[in-house]
């Protein structure tokens, strides 16, 4: 742990819950894709640049080392980093968000 990160004992017993039985990063992430899938409430609110979407799905994208939020606005779909979003949700899913921020940041 980096001297700069604050001690926090319920993420890192969600985090290590999550990641149990994985090898390596990408199998944590694909257990942080399977932990949002079960257990966050979603749809949900978030805002982006000040503009409210719909936040229908997170999961792995194309290649990419991170979880995406499959976003909706005005009809029209995005994907957009799970990183760059500020969601309203309700407290298991904001606890799922603040433990997969933790994650990422180690």
């Amino acid at each position: 742990m980096s001297p700069a990160r604050q001690a926090d004992p319920d993420l890192d017993s969600l985090i290590d819950e999550i990641t149990i039985d994985c090898y390596d990063e990408e199998e944590q992430r694909t257990g942080f894709e399977a932990a949002f899938d079960e257990d966050a409430s979603l749809p949900c609110s978030a805002t982006i640049i000040g503009e409210t979407v719909d936040v229908l799905h997170i999961g792995q994208g194309d290649g990419r080392r991170e979880l995406i939020a499959t976003c909706q606005r005005n009809g029209r779909r995005y994907e957009i980093s799970l990183l760059d979003l500020n969601i309203h949700a309700d407290p298991a899913t904001t606890r799922l968000i603040a433990a997969y921020r933790r994650w990422i940041a180690a």
